[in-house]
């Protein structure tokens, strides 16, 4: 989660996806260590999407105001957890998308992603282009087939035991 977090590089302004989200641990990482506002988690598994409700609720994540760890500041953090196919999801207003996917799953949501992808506005008080455009994807379990990662890291899943990634 450190890694896919770092490689990220989400901010406040950012609008996170987690598809594949399981019980909600990267999406509570990300609220609890970054400054981010608003994180959605996707997940086709009913029984999968309701842990991960009550895990965001036990950690006072949902619609709560906190103290990041790691920035030593205050905000007020937003997670939704939605149990529907990833495929009917509207992806517009997203900035990154983190994807726990299979290469069949990967290979079904690209055009989606790709389509979907819009242009982000200029920040009219810092004079900068938040995103540039650019949707930033991070995927874990496997790559896309067809791409060439601007990073990549093997980490080791504390929760799976031999698992690495």
């Amino acid at each position: 989660m450190e890694a896919a977090a770092r490689l990220a590089q989400v901010t406040k302004e950012d609008v996170v996806y987690d598809v594949g989200c399981g019980d909600g641990r990267v999406l509570i990482h990300l609220a609890s260590n970054t400054d981010c506002r608003h994180l959605i988690g996707i997940e086709i598994d009913a029984d999968r999407a309701e842990e991960a409700r009550r895990n965001v609720v036990t950690n006072e994540m949902m619609t709560n105001h906190h103290k990041n760890t790691s920035t030593n500041s205050s905000t007020t953090c937003c997670i939704t957890i939605e149990c529907k196919n990833a495929l009917h999801v509207d992806y517009s207003d997203a900035t990154v998308v983190f994807l726990y996917l299979v290469p069949r799953g990967l290979r079904l949501i690209k055009p989606l992603l790709l389509q979907q992808q819009q242009p982000h506005q200029m920040n009219a008080s810092d004079k900068q282009t938040k995103g540039q455009g650019i949707l930033r994807v991070i995927t874990y379990m496997s790559p896309f087939l067809d791409e060439t990662p601007v990073a990549k890291e093997l980490v080791n899943v504390p929760h799976q035991k031999g698992a690495a990634w």
